[in-house]
């Protein structure tokens, strides 16, 4: 709808200047719709009121040309936020993922109280009072992820000259402890939600396998065709990492008797589907046949994994669809060797499937004699 044209009288008026019918001023922040009363003489209205519309854009980030040449380098975070992000998808080789991250960070970033402020305005203390805030409210893995995108964000501001070198605020800010807050899925807790699953939903039984048997995440998990096996191997391309693998379908899991060929056979049902995990029956715009949804794999699992019962470790988090992936890990490990896990999963670095196979003080480790 197109603004209201102002009265003839009021036409060069300041914006968002009113005025009462006792004849006494206010202003009206376009923002937060407050008003603040501004008395009755006129000449002191209008210059208030231009004074508070420059603010509004300054906190905006829509600076006026004579701020711009009153402070050449000067940038609000918000304004900058927006030109890091851009400069970071130009120059930096970030898989998509890895930019969903930034960008997530990015958005954290923005909530800050500071977030008006020019760069050399913001302090130390508080970077670090926003930090420890986002450790209470938001946990401490998105803590610490702010922390990273702001910490990258001035690096980069100060290589432009925007902040004085050696002037981050955010590096001397101690980093968020990031324990592991989720547990990790052993042997028997899978035996016990995989029977569940086994029982109540088919298909939520097929994901658990497949993920289980190929070892990836559930967003490669959940696209999978049956055109994607060709010449004895399943064809992964990692939506993550981008890495590409040829996964033989022969391989298997001794000690679960299950093999990736025999999971693959058992999606295919009584109707027809390009997708191995696919709908069984309508649901909501969904037909049967349609592929499910990455989220579905993961809300299934927590149904099963609850229905079942599991004792967890105290002050973790239940293990959730993911840990699958690290339960392979350490069995492809035991029954394979480590390279075969590190390959399967996809890993460029040992240390990398080294951090999978930490069962996190979930189970007893076998000492085992020699001989």
């Amino acid at each position: 709808m197109a603004a209201r044209r102002r009265e003839a009288k009021r036409r060069n008026w300041p914006n968002h200047l009113n005025q009462n019918g006792a004849g006494y001023f206010y202003w009206r922040d376009p923002d937060t719709k407050q008003d603040y009363g501004l008395g009755h003489d006129q000449a002191r209205a209008f210059a208030e009121a231009r004074a508070a519309n420059l603010a509004v854009e300054k906190r905006r980030g829509n600076m006026s040309l004579a701020q711009k040449i009153l402070e050449p380098a000067g940038r609000t975070l918000d304004v900058w936020a927006t030109e890091y992000e851009q400069i970071y998808i130009d120059t930096r080789k970030g898989t998509p993922a890895t930019i969903k991250t930034v960008k997530s960070g990015i958005r954290a970033v923005r909530t800050a109280p500071f977030v008006g402020k020019h760069l050399r305005e913001i302090e130390t203390a508080e970077v670090s009072d926003f930090i420890q805030a986002a450790i209470t409210t938001r946990g401490a893995q998105m803590a610490k992820l702010i922390r990273k995108t702001l910490a990258d964000m001035m690096r980069e501001a100060e290589t432009r000259g925007l902040i004085e070198t050696g002037k981050n605020p955010v590096t001397v800010t101690r980093a968020p402890d990031s324990e592991v807050e989720r547990s990790r899925l052993t042997l028997d807790q899978f035996r016990e939600i995989y029977a569940v699953a086994l029982k109540d939903v088919p298909w939520a039984a097929r994901s658990i396998e497949l993920a289980l048997l190929t070892a990836q995440r559930r967003e490669d998990v959940a696209p999978m065709l049956f055109s994607d096996v060709k010449d004895g191997f399943l064809f992964v391309t990692q939506r993550k990492t981008g890495v590409k693998l040829r996964i033989p379908v022969g391989v298997r899991i001794d000690v679960l008797g299950l093999s990736l060929d025999d999971v693959i056979k058992r999606c295919r049902d009584a109707v027809i589907s390009k997708s191995m995990l696919h709908h069984v029956r309508r649901h909501g715009h969904r037909k049967p046949g349609d592929a499910l949804e990455v989220n579905s794999l993961t809300r299934a699992f927590a149904r099963a994994r609850d229905a079942a019962e599991v004792t967890w470790e105290e002050g973790k988090m239940p293990a959730t669809f993911h840990e699958l992936r690290s339960l392979a890990a350490r069995l492809y490990t035991e029954q394979y060797g480590p390279d075969f896990a590190q390959a399967i999963l996809g890993h460029k670095s040992a240390s990398m499937t080294a951090m999978y196979r930490d069962v996190r003080g979930a189970e007893w480790v076998e000492v085992k004699l020699a001989g």
